[in-house]
């Protein structure tokens, strides 16, 4: 076997496992942030209108 082939295959796993890591540095954040855009979507959409403020701002009569 040539010494450059087994170089090879030893320079493939390696960027396969790169590949992996840099996946996972993508993802996490994203993942995070969706779910708490959609905690947040839910507060303010389904939650927010069920509690209405306890006072309004006046309105002036013009």
């Amino acid at each position: 076997m040539h010494p450059f082939r087994v170089y090879d295959q030893t320079m493939g796993i390696l960027a396969a496992n790169e590949w992996h890591w840099w996946i996972a540095v993508v993802l996490t954040p994203a993942t995070i942030l969706t779910v708490l855009a959609v905690i947040g979507g839910y507060l303010f959409k389904v939650v927010k209108p069920k509690y209405p403020p306890r006072y309004k701002k006046q309105t002036p009569d013009i």
